[in-house]
């Protein structure tokens, strides 16, 4: 079966979506099927590259950050040929719905239809502008939500679609494990000291529009941490760096979280990761912290989470969104209420307490959930099974 990928961004670009992509493409080749992956170019040149299987097609015209009419003519003219010249049997699209950018997404769809090829959109986030909700209700073949919260929020808004499916995000778990991360090197990395508890907050910043990710609660974070440190200094929160955009951008960013930070002295706990978000990075993170706190609101998964609790970490989240369809409170990791900045720093407290063993059994449940539920090989087989109902062998 010839699959055709589509997404703006793939690795070097890092991303949840861009980390997910490269293990659709590097699996799915390994299984015999043959693999494209159309993607923007960031530099001024089209490049076409095999990566471990699938073949790379980069695109400068599909900068979503271009949206000139040159780019854009270039971008019809290309893909007008590129149809022609290749044929696919299905077309797996994902997040297509920048909302500076439908032009491209109503060319790749009209390339769709003209060539008779079933069309999948994959939603990674909710659609609820005018702008998302109009490309996610084009007439594609099926749309393919991230959990179940995310599909029923969506169904929601009134939008009609021929079919829809739930496929759970996955993660290599023979490559998160707890063994293999390197823990001490990453606590170097930031200076800890011993009997430091380390909180990790795996998020940008900022967005790729260089808005700050409100919807991310960092400020309930920080609240939190300033009430932790009225019992105790010793801990640091890492931040992670934004990949799009440099540590000294992040940090003019994280100023609008002043004043949050000068309660109790809050910034000299506060550690801002430098990082391209590489996976063995991620890894030896997990590895390095003892709590994994994202109290975002309205996750339409929160990979992450998965990836953290197949490292054996606490994890912590807020009881919105899809989280609860993850974490099972109590049990394989915490949720709180959404907002609730108290209640985040007593949990923070008392698990600051678990002894050894209490932290272990969690830590095991937390990965046996995933393994059960989120693991690469069995979203590779759940993505195989909805290619089928398109496409028999």
């Amino acid at each position: 079966m010839k699959v055709l990928i589509v997404h703006w961004y793939y690795p070097p670009q890092v991303g949840g979506v861009e980390t997910l992509l490269q293990l659709w493409g590097e699996q799915l080749s390994k299984r015999g099927y043959e693999v494209t992956i159309l993607a923007a170019c960031l530099s001024e040149k089209d490049e076409i590259q095999r990566e471990k299987g699938p073949r790379i097609v980069r695109l400068a015209s599909f900068d979503p950050a271009k949206t000139g009419g040159h780019a854009i003519s270039g971008f019809r003219e290309y893909i007008h040929n590129f149809f022609k010249e290749n044929s696919f049997d299905i077309i797996h699209l994902h997040n297509m719905f920048a909302p500076l950018t439908p032009l491209r997404t109503a060319l790749l769809f009209e390339q769709g239809l003209r060539h008779k090829i079933p069309m999948l959109m994959h939603s990674h986030c909710m659609n609820d502008t005018q702008m998302g909700k109009l490309l996610i209700s084009l007439s594609w073949d099926d749309v393919i939500f991230v959990s179940a919260w995310h599909r029923e929020e969506t169904v929601n808004l009134n939008l009609a679609f021929k079919k829809t499916d739930v496929l759970y995000n996955g993660v290599r778990v023979d490559y998160f494990q707890k063994e293999k991360g390197n823990r001490e090197k990453a606590r170097q990395q930031i200076q800890s000291v011993p009997g430091e508890k380390i909180l990790l907050w795996p998020s940008r910043i900022v967005n790729p529009d260089g808005r700050p990710t409100a919807r991310k609660k960092l400020d309930t974070l920080l609240k939190a941490g300033a009430r932790v440190k009225e019992k105790t200094d010793k801990f640091k929160i890492m931040l992670m760096a934004s990949a799009y955009g440099d540590k000294a951008v992040q940090k003019q960013q994280l100023g609008a979280f002043d004043d949050l930070m000068k309660v109790n002295d809050l910034y000299q706990n506060i550690v801002l990761l430098d990082t391209t978000h590489s996976y063995s990075f991620m890894r030896d993170t997990y590895a390095a912290c003892d709590i994994m706190c994202l109290p975002s609101v309205n996750e339409v998964f929160g990979l992450v989470f998965i990836e953290a609790m197949a490292m054996e970490k606490i994890v912590v989240g807020a009881r919105s969104g899809a989280l609860p369809e993850i974490v099972d409170d109590g049990q394989n990791g915490y949720l709180i209420e959404p907002d609730n900045d108290r209640q985040l720093a007593e949990l923070i407290l008392n698990i600051f307490e678990l002894d050894e063993k209490e932290k272990s059994a969690i830590g095991k449940r937390a990965r046996a959930k995933v393994l059960e539920n989120f693991s690469m090989e069995k979203m590779i087989d759940e993505t195989i099974r909805i290619y089928k109902e398109f496409v028999p062998l």
